[in-house]
C-alpha cells in the first residue's frame, strides 16, 4: 500500500503492493487491481470466526449478485482477518467476490488507513479511487441494493424515502418473534433478531431485552396476515354470492 494521505488515494495506491499488482479470484486467479479502475469497489473486512461476519456476508453477497445482474460496475475485495489460510479459504468459498491475498501486509495497512474497529467493515471507494463512505455495512443493511453507488446524495434520497414511509408505520407491533411489544425506535446501529443483519436508523425495538427487528422484517409479516385476512374476506364474499346470499340452518333456508 503507497497511499499516505486521501489527495493521493487511488485503487492502486490502496490494493498494490510492490510485490503485487493484483487481487486473487476463485481458483487463485490473478486479478490485475487495473481491471478494477473505474468501478465502485467495496472493501470488505471480515472473518469466519465472528458472528455478525457470517450473517452479514450472505446478505452482502444477494446486494452484490442483484447490482451484478444488473450490469453496474461494482466489485468487493475480501480482506480476511480469519486464523488461518485454511479458515480463509473455506470462508471465502462461500462468496462470490475477489480477495486480497491471505496474510498480505497490505490487509494490515487498510485496516489502520481506515481506522477499521470492528468487524464486519465494508469500505465504499468511488470510481476515482476516493473514498465514499467508511460505513458501508449499515447502509447495505438498510437500504440493500438500493443505495448503489452508497454515496452520500443517494443515500439521503433513501433516508427521504423512509421518512416518508415512517409517517404510515405503526408506532408499536407485536411479533412472533419476541413475547413483548415492540416500539418503532431511531437507532445508531443493532443486530436484526429476524433476518441477523446489522442494521441502522430505525427498528422495532424492545428495550427491556435490546431485540430489535428492521422495519421490513417488522411488517413484512403484518402485510402477510393482513392479506390473508383480505383474502379469507374475499373468499367469503365469493361464496356468499355464489349461494345468492342464502344461509341455511337445519332445514330453514333465509336471505341475507
Amino acid at each position: 500500500m503507497a497511499t499516505t494521505d486521501e489527495q493521493n488515494q487511488s485503487l492502486k495506491s490502496l490494493l498494490c503492493s510492490e510485490e503485487r499488482d493484483f487481487v486473487v479470484g476463485k481458483n487463485e486467479d490473478k486479478v490485475p487491481v487495473s481491471e478494477l479502475t473505474g468501478k465502485t469497489v467495496g472493501l470488505y473486512f471480515s472473518a469466519h470466526w465472528f458472528p455478525p461476519c457470517r450473517a452479514f456476508t450472505p446478505k452482502l453477497a444477494q446486494v452484490y449478485t442483484e447490482l451484478k445482474e444488473k450490469g453496474e460496475a461494482f466489485e468487493i475485495v475480501f480482506l480476511s482477518s480469519d486464523r488461518d489460510q485454511r479458515a480463509f479459504m473455506e470462508y471465502y468459498a462461500t462468496m462470490p467476490w475477489l480477495a486480497l491475498p491471505f496474510g498480505d501486509k497490505v490487509n494490515k495497512d487498510l485496516s489502520q488507513y481506515f481506522n477499521v474497529k470492528g468487524i464486519p467493515t465494508l469500505v465504499i471507494i468511488g470510481p476515482d479511487g476516493k473514498t465514499v463512505a467508511t460505513g458501508g455495512r449499515n447502509i447495505v443493511a438498510l437500504h440493500g441494493a438500493k443505495a448503489y453507488p452508497f454515496t452520500e446524495a443517494r443515500v439521503a434520497e433513501l433516508q427521504k424515502e423512509i421518512e416518508e414511509k415512517i409517517k404510515k408505520w405503526p408506532k408499536e407491533l407485536k411479533h412472533r418473534l419476541h413475547n413483548h411489544s415492540l416500539a418503532l425506535t431511531q437507532r445508531k446501529s443493532y443486530n436484526c433478531g429476524g433476518c441477523q443483519g446489522g442494521g441502522s436508523g430505525w427498528s422495532f425495538l424492545c428495550k427491556e431485552c435490546d431485540f430489535d427487528l428492521h422495519p421490513d422484517c417488522a411488517l413484512k409479516e403484518q402485510e402477510s396476515e393482513m392479506n390473508e385476512k383480505q383474502e379469507q374476506a374475499d373468499d367469503s364474499s365469493n361464496n356468499e354470492n355464489k349461494t345468492g346470499g342464502i344461509v341455511c340452518d337445519g332445514e330453514v333456508c333465509r336471505r341475507v
